[in-house]
């Protein structure tokens, strides 16, 4: 997706992605933020498709996926999660610290089923 600031392109539409969310707000960030981001809030959805799609026997790569969440939970802002997450290594947590929809996404998923 080609980004313009006062009809200039900044980036290079062929080969938009940016994977770490860093940088000048309109040449670098704004780039990365669609194009090269981890977004946390889609991927406890993940875990829920592999139980819909699969049932029982998906059940424990589910739960593994949905236990690999402790990893960005035990760090930065404490028991939450981030907006977003660097695309490549290391995958450092970026944006705001405590997102709401990253955070309900995960315990809506947790509550709701027989994963932890």
């Amino acid at each position: 997706m080609p980004v313009y600031r006062d009809g200039e392109l900044l980036n290079d539409p062929i080969n938009p992605y940016f994977g770490n969310y860093n940088g000048d707000e309109d040449t670098r960030r704004k780039a990365a933020y669609h194009n090269g981001t981890a977004w946390t809030w889609p991927f406890p959805s993940y875990a829920e498709a592999l139980l819909t799609t699969y049932g029982i026997e998906a059940i424990n790569t589910a739960r593994s996926i949905l236990l690999s969440s402790e990893m960005i939970i035990d760090e930065g802002s404490i028991l939450q999660v981030p907006e977003i997450i660097d695309g490549d290594f290391p995958h450092n947590l970026k944006g705001c610290g405590a997102q709401a929809w990253g955070v309900t996404e995960l315990y809506r998923l947790l509550k709701n089923t027989d994963l932890i």
